[in-house]
């Protein structure tokens, strides 16, 4: 199969004739990068481009795995092997989703888009079901490290992943594989399709995946002594996903394109609350079903030459229902029914085009606005002992319409470029957005490239992001406890006295704001032909973060820092009104009847904008291709650093979260080794990702990371019989590496940390591909 090698924009492209994209057969197509509106603009903040070519050489068979082995995401949030344990309200394996968390602020913090496009939430979090999308019809997933709401818009605050898809396929592939878990457990089987064709005037792709796998328990690794054997680690999955897209120029200056998926996915967790009886005798297990779709047409219309105007618009939903049995003394004694319901409507336009002519080029200008409407319907309740009892219920909407502008300012290129100054650009952006509860906020972002010779050029740029408050944040049910005294660990208070806490959502929440910077500067040594390394430092100031206050009760009363969550000797109005916030009455846990002139203390513990975190690091990037006598070889790097630290409310101190447990370690890495020859290819990985101090009690203690090999061969036939046949061998974690043990206060919490490291251990698959 002839292979074409294309460099674009810093980045390397790998191609066959099998999966051309428009780029290729159209021969010239402006690229548009993620991060800007502006084809073809230049980038001003680092982005990490992974195509189909080294996800298959890497032996990835899903877009979460791919997510997964990148440095700069953190793996706690929403993904299918979190299980207990982390105190952290965004660490939960909900439906066995996958979300993109970068840098660890949040899955709900990096926006994920297809083809340019939002889709729907998932479930509570607000997260993005990246896993939905068959990586068979992935032309490359490019990630921007940086804030990038002035294009945007809310969610964008750690970065942005942009799936690309294949714009045209030619023909038919097909593959299937099987893989399993040498410890047991994780049995894989996928198969997927992938075909398309295309004709003068357009063209279309239509890919399917189908996948199982079953779950490992705890009695597949005999080393986790304090839990039941038949506890799930990982859950089982089975999924299905459908994407379709196609381009057809109804006009010589009109062309409609559209992009649809759909994904289906169910899995099971059983957890067991003590080590020696099973979840069906005590504890409970968890059915999630999560079905989503998305569809984007878009109309674009070519006004000139250098002008364009594009129209798209977006629907999507995604539907999770789980059902959670619970058992006690060997009999079902509960089952909870909890349905999310997404919902995205958007509408946008966008005219791009050149303003004026500067001495290195035109300036260029993308301008437009559009509307949002996100929705949300949750629903819960619980069947026990015949009676049905209701828990948080909402069904909510946010509106936000939108305008935007971005500019690029070529002042120097190749076109009048002088000794010491190759290449002087500048760009700019703002956006305005007018939300329906939140009020109105506008973000603005600077860009510059600098390149005093062809082999070096210096980036940096600025600017501002946010995120909307979540609709669960904002809408869930309020309620109120009436508790002791004691349990805040207050005494010498008179007999009879409690406290009332409310906690729930705020109508009063307003959106997260963070300001960002980095810098960073790309080599392409002259003397070294194929090899490049990028440098890239990041800053983030991350403000008014939506939290639970009160992390524990002890000294809730009397620590000064809580003292505006607290209201000593209520007056009976201020009781009444709190009161009146809880939709469901009043809980009461102490044991004596209600009466107001006895609340000595109303601790208001509902969702506010609180805390603040600094986020800094650096992140170093490396790809060398090189041709030998023998073959190809290939050298990747990726290494980051993260530094974090949280003030929780203000007052208190900051205190560190990278490299602390249930957060991203410090260090985190991956480097690889291909090698191509002819019709074998064989690649190696490293993957580290750094060790965590656990400060949970007094008694501090370190665990180590982990440091695990990949090895990928495949066999591929150019010609002969077996053209168009390819048969890969992969091996995960080559030397069987383990997650070191963390102390658990539970016999339900695993005894290592599920957010960073993976229990699957040693993993053997086979691939066999067909392409006609």
């Amino acid at each position: 199969m002839p292979i074409t090698i294309e460099r674009r924009e810093g980045s390397i492209y790998v191609r066959g004739s099998g999966n051309r994209t428009a780029e290729s057969v159209d021969g010239g197509e402006t690229i548009l990068v993620t991060g800007s509106r502006i084809a073809g603009s230049a980038r001003t903040s680092a982005v990490i481009t992974v195509d189909a070519k080294a996800m298959r050489d890497a032996g990835q068979q899903q877009l979460g795995d791919v997510v997964r082995s990148i440095p700069q995401n953190f793996n706690g949030g929403q993904n299918p092997g979190v299980m207990a344990g982390s105190s952290n309200e965004g660490d939960q394996n909900v439906n066995s989703a996958t979300g993109v968390n970068l840098r660890g602020l949040g899955a709900d913090a990096t926006l994920t888009l297809l083809n340019g496009k939002r889709l729907a939430y998932d479930a509570v979090g607000e997260s993005v079901d990246i896993s939905a999308i068959p990586l068979a019809a992935v032309d490359r997933l490019e990630i921007l490290t940086d804030g990038a709401s002035a294009i945007y818009g809310s969610d964008a605050v750690a970065g942005v992943v942009n799936v690309i898809l294949h714009k045209d396929f030619e023909g038919l592939a097909a593959s299937a594989r099987l893989a399993g878990a040498w410890d047991g457990g994780n049995l894989e089987r996928q198969i997927s399709l992938v075909g398309g064709q295309r004709w003068d005037a357009g063209g279309f792709m239509l890919a399917a995946d189908y996948g199982q796998n079953s779950a490992i328990e705890v009695k597949d690794r005999p080393f986790i002594r304090n839990m039941n054997g038949g506890a799930t680690l990982l859950p089982a999955q089975t999924h299905y996903n459908v994407l379709a897209t196609g381009h057809h120029d109804l006009l010589d200056n009109l062309t409609f394109d559209i992009d649809a998926l759909y994904n289906r996915r169910t899995s099971f967790t059983g957890i067991a609350f003590t080590q020696e009886a099973d979840f069906t005798s005590s504890g409970y297990a968890v059915d999630s079903r999560l079905e989503s779709f998305a569809i984007s047409p878009r109309l674009t219309w070519r006004l000139s030459p250098d002008w364009t105007l594009a129209a798209s618009a977006t629907y999507g939903q995604d539907s999770s229902k789980l059902v959670t049995s619970g058992y006690q003394a060997d009999a079902l004694s509960y089952v909870g029914y909890s349905d999310y319901i997404n919902a995205l409507a958007a509408g946008e336009l966008n005219l791009t085009g050149g303003l004026f002519s500067l001495p290195g080029g035109a300036a260029k200008i993308a301008v437009g606005g559009g509307y949002r409407r996100n929705t949300l319907n949750s629903r819960q309740w619980t069947v026990m002992q015949g009676a049905t009892l209701p828990g948080a219920a909402f069904d909510e909407a946010r509106r936000s319409t939108y305008l935007f502008a971005e500019t690029e300012l070529p002042v120097v290129t190749a076109m009048n470029a002088v000794a010491g100054l190759e290449k002087l650009i500048l760009t700019g952006a703002v956006r305005y957005e007018r939300y329906n509860e939140i009020g109105d906020i506008a973000t603005p972002k600077l860009g510059l490239v600098y390149a005093p010779a062809t082999s070096i050029a210096f980036r940096a740029s600025w600017g501002k992001s946010f995120k909307a408050p979540t609709l669960r944040q904002t809408f869930l049910t309020q309620r109120a406890y009436l508790e002791l005294p004691s349990s805040y660990g207050a005494t010498g208070l008179p007999s009879g006295a409690t406290v009332l806490q409310l906690s729930g959502g705020s109508g009063e929440l307003k959106p997260e704001k963070a300001e960002t910077w980095s810098v960073g500067a790309t080599i392409t040594p002259v003397r070294v032909p194929g090899l490049r390394i990028e440098l890239n430092y990041f800053h983030t100031d991350y403000i008014d973060r939506v939290i639970t206050p009160l992390q524990g009760r002890a000294g809730a009363l009397t620590n000064p820092i809580y003292g505006e969550l607290v209201i000593a000797n209520p007056t009976a109005a201020q009781v009444d009104a709190a009161l009146a916030v809880a939709s469901q009455g009043l809980q009461n846990y102490t044991g004596m009847p209600f009466n107001a002139a006895n609340v000595l203390f109303i601790v208001d513990n509902r969702n506010r904008n609180a805390a603040r975190q600094k986020i800094s690091g650096v992140d170093i990037t490396l790809d060398y291709r090189l041709k030998a006598s023998v073959g190809t070889f290939g050298i990747t790097g990726n290494l980051t650093y993260l530094d974090s630290a949280q003030q929780l409310l203000p007052g208190q101190d900051y205190v560190q979260l990278a490299g602390t447990i249930y957060r991203p370690p410090h260090w985190r890495g991956r480097a690889g080794l291909t090698w191509q020859a002819g019709d074998v290819m064989a690649a190696t990985f490293v993957n580290y990702s750094g060790g965590i101090t656990d400060r949970r009690t007094t008694d501090v203690y370190s665990s180590d990371g982990m440091t695990t090999v990949d090895l990928n061969l495949r066999y591929e036939p150019r010609s002969g019989a077996l053209n168009g046949v390819a048969i890969s061998a992969s091996i995960q974690n080559l030397f069987n590496v383990m997650p070191d043990e963390v102390r658990t206060s539970a016999p339900y919490i695993p005894p290592y940390d599920s957010t960073n490291y993976s229990i699957v251990g040693r993993s053997i698959g086979i691939t066999l591909e067909k392409r006609w």
